[in-house]
């Protein structure tokens, strides 16, 4: 944790070195996520993802060059609907720092095409986890039971990195419509949470596998 808060502030305080140059620019940045874990059994869920951007050209380099960073908060997860044994709602939201680098074509002055590649880092902050199961009681009838835990903390790790890409269209200099994906490299999900777990076994969810975030974005931002 004391090594991503320091990189944070590093970060920061080399975007504000060059804050004075013409070629930095601030935004705001707001969007839905669909977003999964690479794992049996656990299908997609809509989130949002919601934050401010700085993007940096980089003429000195080439045309067209840029930096692209970020500070969002994105809510993801995974559910899946097991029929009659029940279901699994995961709700999981991240402080997320995606830094990319990237390149925009000028097909004219108002209108550029843009695409960028690079890594992220993510803080779990809240969630909460919902299972549905049903099962038998004690006069053998057939009940539907529910409980809940927090996400982070009592099953899955609060750290995540990975990387990603966006390609999109620019309006105006201004105006910002984007696509992008993430593929998530931490394992999410602790190690004690996968074993002997008998419900996520008779739902087919293979947490052993290792679930792995997976986040389809869709985004739109304005640049001041």
């Amino acid at each position: 944790m004391k090594k991503i808060l320091l990189f944070a502030v590093v970060m920061a305080m080399g975007l504000g070195s060059v804050n004075a140059q013409d070629n930095l620019k601030w935004g705001v940045v707001a969007g839905m996520n669909v977003s999964k874990m690479s794992t049996a059994g656990l299908g997609n869920k809509i989130g949002y993802h919601v934050g401010v951007r700085a993007e940096l050209g980089l003429p000195q380099v080439a045309n067209g060059l840029y930096l692209d960073a970020a500070a969002l908060l994105s809510a993801k997860g995974a559910k899946t609907d097991a029929g009659d044994l029940g279901g699994i709602n995961v709700n999981a939201t991240y402080l997320e720092i995606p830094i990319h680098v990237g390149y925009k074509y000028a097909i004219n002055e108002n209108f550029n095409v843009f695409g960028s590649f690079g890594p992220y880092v993510g803080i779990g902050l809240f969630g909460k986890t919902k299972v549905d199961e049903l099962d038998y009681d004690s006069s053998h009838e057939l009940v539907n039971t529910s409980y809940k835990y927090n996400t982070f903390g009592d099953g899955y790790k609060r750290f995540d990195m990975g990387v990603g890409f966006n390609v999109g269209v620019e309006i105006q200099q201004k105006y910002r419509i984007s696509l992008g994906y993430d593929f998530g490299f931490i394992k999410t999900n602790d190690s004690n949470f996968e074993e002997g777990d008998e419900d996520f076994e008779e739902m087919e969810i293979d947490l052993a596998s290792g679930a792995k975030n997976r986040n389809l974005t869709i985004s739109v931002a304005y640049m001041f």
